[in-house]
């Protein structure tokens, strides 16, 4: 039987990080049980839904399965509506947490998908794909929706695995049209470039934030032995022939059980002492295991995604987050002090956000970034996922539901003006500026981190005014975003309505207490005059970005 499982495009292309593990966990289980497939990964493509069914000949295969997302969906309809052109037979089947939400209403909309497995794929799609092979009914399929005809059929839900280590390692391979980089971390505390890869210890998460898709495959938390994991790492290794050296959990939630998560990575320092790790979590959570956390440290950890998402108490509430702002704060604080770098789950607006809302934020980003601004939190908004509490919330303010499969466009959805004029200007920004200032940031920090730089300012010869020069203004640059940002949040809050970015103030910037645009253009400059009086190659900058631009935070 001809199997494949693909990861269809969100419609734009964005750095990869890792494989789709879901989809490769479903692989290594079927190959485990007899029955291979091949794995396509288009997560990041910008090619066509056709192009990308022709091209890679999706339509010849007997079972066609695909992981989506509300991002995803229509891509993925539109390659199931050409698969089925081609290949009227090819049973196609759709997974993940948005057809979970919308299983009923996708089988009864879309003709071109025949079923959808709700919630944990693994046993269902071993279970499929037996029916299919021995052409039997699909009734004793778990998990299944699926058309009968004219009927939807919803067949019973069995229970998600509970022995995780019974699993196989995701050691599925995909075909992709754009290339993986390899995954590193970089080590500011070694100044070293380390070979990365994911691992997942444990499914799901029991809080109930109302934003988060999780919730729809389930809230029964599950975690795999220390053993097991460090099993994981040693097998990529040897398979790979990589010596990885970071390890970036990829749990939904991995410091659920503060002594489970401290099991895991003692087990890893215990077998490599060299090892060093990343993992998501909540912020009452870091309070609760101070102590764990600063021996974690000690471990090998580096740094914490925090899921903070607002400083506003009214926002936080909608989220259910169950923590107020002041929690924030000290977690935060705290992981500050003891050394472990943070980064963001950050939501800047909802459809209801005010300007007071926006201000909170603000104060709360330069209260604890006061070097570095993580701008690109100032872009994001919040996602209304189907069969998340937050989207039905919306729609009963609203009055009416959202269409079916489809994200609604936050822009659309503000409640007030300001917030509407807020985000027009800050997406100006970030088309306008927001690029030039990451790229000349990312050279200008590759620059001074040259051996040859670093001889000029620590003997004061060469360039190394200029080269100060070049670091003052890349400090400025690092700071524009929030300074035009204030400006605005400021102007809005007394009143005022810019229309552009210049009725905001893009001037007083730097040294020179310049232009914004001339200060990019003079750092530009001045790169490239630095550069060449290094006696550096043309290219060599942008070579060693591309070296160091798989490393992530």
């Amino acid at each position: 039987m001809r199997i494949a499982l693909l990861n269809p495009s969100v419609g734009f292309s964005d750095r990869r990080k890792s494989i789709p593990i879901g989809l490769a966990y479903i692989m290594a289980f079927l190959e485990s049980e007899g029955h291979p497939s091949t794995g396509f990964d288009f997560g990041d493509s910008t090619a066509g839904a056709a192009e990308l069914v022709e091209r890679y000949r999706l339509w010849d295969h007997d079972l066609l399965g695909m992981s989506v997302y509300n991002e995803s969906f229509g891509v993925a309809a539109d390659m199931a509506r050409e698969i089925k052109r081609r290949n009227p037979s090819c049973f196609i089947v759709m997974g993940g947490p948005q057809a979970t939400a919308t299983h009923h209403a996708i089988i009864r909309g879309h003709p071109e998908i025949d079923g959808v497995v709700r919630k944990e794929g693994e046993h269902p799609t071993l279970e499929l794909v037996r029916c299919l092979a021995a052409g039997d009914g699909l009734d004793a399929v778990p998990n299944l929706t699926w058309r009968d005809g004219a009927a939807v059929r919803v067949n019973r839900e069995t229970p998600a695995p509970d022995d995780l280590d019974a699993l196989p390692f995701p050691a599925a391979e995909f075909v992709t049209d754009r290339e993986y980089g390899r995954l590193h971390f970089y080590d500011a505390v070694r100044d070293e470039l380390r070979p990365a890869l994911t691992i997942n210890t444990s499914r799901s998460c029991p809080y109930d934030c109302s934003f988060c898709g999780v919730l729809t495959i389930g809230r029964r938390y599950r975690s795999r032995s220390p053993e097991n994991v460090v099993r994981e790492l040693e097998f990529f290794r040897q398979r790979d022939g990589i010596d990885y050296r970071h390890v970036y959990f990829s749990d939904a939630n991995f410091f659920v059980q503060a002594q489970r998560a401290l099991a895991m990575v003692r087990a890893l320092h215990a077998a490599d002492d060299r090892i060093t790790f990343s993992f998501g979590t909540r912020v009452n959570q870091i309070l609760k295991a101070r102590d764990v956390i600063e021996e974690m440290r000690d471990l090998g950890l580096r740094f914490i995604e925090v899921g903070v998402e607002s400083a506003s108490p009214a926002v936080l509430e909608r989220l259910a987050k169950g923590v107020g702002p002041e929690v924030n704060d000290a977690a935060v604080g705290f992981l500050t002090r003891i050394g472990v770098e943070i980064a963001l789950d950050f939501i800047m607006v909802d459809p209801a956000s005010t300007v007071e809302d926006l201000q909170m934020n603000m104060d709360f980003i330069e209260r604890h970034f006061l070097d570095h601004y993580p701008h690109e939190h100032f872009y994001t908004s919040l996602a209304l996922y189907e069969g998340t509490p937050i989207r039905e919330f919306y729609e009963e303010r609203r009055g009416k539901p959202f269409v079916s499969g489809t994200l609604p466009d936050t822009a659309e959805l503000f409640e007030y003006a300001e917030l509407r004029t807020w985000w027009r200007l800050v997406q100006d920004f970030k088309e306008r500026y927001q690029g030039s200032i990451d790229r000349l940031l990312a050279k200008t920090e590759t620059l001074l981190k040259h051996p040859r730089a670093v001889e000029c300012l620590t003997g004061r010869t060469g360039p190394w005014e200029d080269l100060c020069g070049l670091q003052l203004d890349s400090v400025t640059l690092r700071h524009a975003p929030v300074m035009v940002f204030r400006r605005l949040v400021e102007r809005l809050a007394s009143g005022a309505k810019p229309d552009t970015l210049e009725d905001v103030g893009l001037r007083g910037f730097g040294r020179r207490a310049t232009d914004l645009d001339d200060l990019i253009g003079s750092a530009s400059a001045a790169l490239g005059r630095l550069g060449d009086r290094l006696g550096l190659a043309p290219d060599e900058l942008d070579r060693a970005l591309r070296i160091s631009g798989a490393a992530y935070q």
